[in-house]
């Protein structure tokens, strides 16, 4: 275990402040690998920082899983309903993040605005992924169930 990853254990928590952009996607990449298959979490201040943290990332260590929760396109009571895609992909990280982990580590990236909305209860997705792949054949009764 090395030793950013035994302060952590130690204390339960580890605060980096003033790192140069990048120094940050390296060491959440090193600390993923160290604690796989537990997720890493990091709240990035915005959507651009979150995308930016997540191509780097990719190239620290492409092996990575790593998920992205972005926030509501709305605002609570609004009467506008979010954007579909964003609903979509909040759905699907909720699910990867529900799964069970692989052994090269796995980063949650979500944002400030993201962390203060409610998320459904872990079980709402439980046995209600329905996965398939191009040439599948699927039964349409399971279907639309």
């Amino acid at each position: 275990m090395n030793s950013l990853a035994r302060k952590l254990s130690a204390s339960g928590r580890l605060l980096i402040a003033n790192a140069p952009e990048g120094q940050d996607a390296l060491t959440l990449s090193r600390l993923a690998a160290e604690f796989a298959p537990e997720w890493v979490l990091h709240v990035a201040r915005d959507d651009a920082r979150m995308a930016r943290l997540g191509e780097a990332l990719a190239f620290f260590a492409p092996e990575l899983e790593v998920v992205t929760l972005p926030a509501w396109d709305c605002l609570p009571y609004d009467r506008v309903s979010p954007h579909r895609d964003i609903v979509s992909r909040r759905i699907a990280a909720l699910v990867r993040a529900a799964a069970p982990g692989g052994a090269a580590g796995r980063v949650l990236l979500t944002t400030v605005n993201a962390v203060l909305q409610r998320v459904p209860p872990r079980v709402a997705f439980a046995g209600r992924v329905l996965s398939g792949r191009v040439g599948d054949s699927l039964d349409p009764d399971a279907l639309t169930e």
